[in-house]
């Protein structure tokens, strides 16, 4: 064991690598906004607690929560492009949410009328892993690279 106690900085993602993962969480997060917004324009605002089959019957907070994802995804990709960390917070908060959301709606509506809902789950859950190994990678160099360079007068 070494008697070293300087500590390394944490490594980063290379740029490539970053770059990589920014745009795929910027191009899941434009095709939600664009299918949330093609909802409004097709539904409108009317929070619908009709289930996808007879006897099954949607959470009036889950439908206005699926509305609200209209602005929610637009505002994560900006905050992606100007503040990275706060853009990863909302990120997974939105993931996060909405794997519960459809985890409950798969239950909920197999227990009230037998209809098995997996329609987004494999992608959902699929992005949500993504994130969960890639966003504290992407937390960490998104910090390291705003860290204001020390001064050199303050380094005396």
């Amino acid at each position: 064991m070494s008697a070293d106690s300087s500590t390394k900085p944490p490594r980063i993602l290379s740029r490539r690598t970053e770059t990589l993962f920014f745009v795929i969480y910027c191009l899941c997060f434009t095709v939600a906004s664009a299918l949330h917004v093609l909802d409004v324009v097709t539904n409108g605002l009317t929070l619908n607690t009709t289930g996808p089959a007879p006897g099954a019957s949607m959470p009036l907070v889950w439908s206005a929560l699926s509305k609200a994802f209209t602005v929610l995804n637009p505002l994560t990709l900006v905050l992606l492009l100007v503040r990275r960390q706060a853009g990863i917070a909302l990120m997974v908060g939105i993931t996060t949410t909405t794997l519960v959301m459809h985890i409950s709606l798969m239950v909920q509506w197999w227990l009230q009328a037998q209809f098995f809902y997996f329609q987004w789950l494999p992608l959902n859950a699929t992005f949500g892993a993504f994130q969960l190994v890639t966003a504290p990678m992407m937390w960490r160099a998104a910090a390291a690279r705003s860290a204001p360079a020390a001064s050199p007068s303050l380094a005396q």
